[in-house]
């Protein structure tokens, strides 16, 4: 698995628009299936998503069908981060058992989070995406990017 392929402008800019995507309508169906919510907000942080990303790649880098799972691992990673902030915003309804977090994490792990429909909605969302975050992405952002994880590389 090539790390760096994977921090290409053009792979930058599709990872994060899934990446996004996912989390976004994991925090949908989060709110869906608790019925809880306290000022969520599906917008992603940019830098904790390329962070999460990279660390994603640096475990499935260690596997030899690495590549092949790197989609549904992608799926997976961005509800798992998602279920954490959402836990995280709705602590209180967590600790008064309100919200059972362990289904939840047993689903993702499982591959079971995500139905077909949810990934249809995000194929069909799949161009949008693209196009706003290749109005982020700059070249001048997408070089800074590349030189982080060259500095990361090289201290690992």
């Amino acid at each position: 698995m090539d790390i760096e392929r994977h921090f290409s402008k053009k792979n930058i800019i599709e990872n994060l628009a899934r990446y996004d995507m996912y989390y976004q309508i994991s925090i949908g169906k989060l709110i869906n299936i608790t019925n809880k919510t306290t000022n969520i907000t599906t917008d992603i942080e940019f830098q904790y998503a390329l962070g999460s990303i990279y660390e994603l790649l640096k475990d499935l880098e260690k596997l030899e069908n690495g590549e092949d799972l790197f989609e549904s691992e992608l799926r997976n990673q961005a509800a798992m981060d998602a279920t954490q902030n959402f836990i995280n915003k709705n602590l209180e309804f967590v600790k008064n058992e309100e919200i059972e977090i362990e289904p939840i994490i047993n689903d993702i792990n499982d591959n079971n989070f995500f139905n077909r429909t949810m990934i249809e909605i995000c194929e069909e969302n799949q161009d949008k995406q693209i196009e706003k975050w290749n109005l982020i992405i700059t070249d001048e952002l997408s070089s800074a990017i590349q030189e982080s994880l060259k500095e990361l590389e090289a201290k690992n």
